[in-house]
């Protein structure tokens, strides 16, 4: 497992199929822990389901709207690029809703074990918050 290093980028939303919405419940609609738990455990759920032990496969993505920011998250995982067959990555994108650009973080480099552990692990929500917040603030600075 490699933890990746900080790496915002302008990355595109599109290409990514069935997308997932973790933000369904009006009474948490502004407690960031409960979106992001949420959304740890939906894509825990879509990632044992469809993402294989080694090789290609489409990137799956969960999102949800950040509170008070004209905003939406992503959690992706998807394949890497230079070792396919091996490893995965789970990154954060922040995308303003009125365009399809995207700055993002590259949180985790491993196998789908690895990458699963990562998402079931509660110690990584606050941290995972702080990431979208920076993320969030980084990207309000375009618009």
């Amino acid at each position: 497992m490699k933890v990746l290093q900080n790496y915002y980028g302008y990355n595109s939303f599109k290409g990514i199929r069935k997308e997932t919405g973790a933000s369904n419940v009006q009474e948490n609609k502004s407690d960031m822990n409960y979106f992001v738990n949420k959304t740890f455990e939906v894509l825990a759920q879509r990632v044992e389901k469809e993402v294989p032990e080694n090789g290609k496969y489409r990137p799956i993505a969960v999102s949800f709207k950040i509170p008070e920011t004209n905003n939406m998250a992503k959690f992706i995982v998807e394949y890497d690029e230079v070792n396919p067959k091996d490893f995965r990555r789970l990154f954060i994108g922040v995308q303003h809703v009125n365009s399809d650009k995207m700055v993002s973080y590259h949180l985790l480099k491993g196998t789908k074990k690895e990458i699963l552990e990562y998402i079931n692990n509660s110690d990584n929500i606050p941290k995972a918050i702080e990431f979208v917040g920076e993320l969030s603030k980084s990207l309000d600075s375009d618009y």
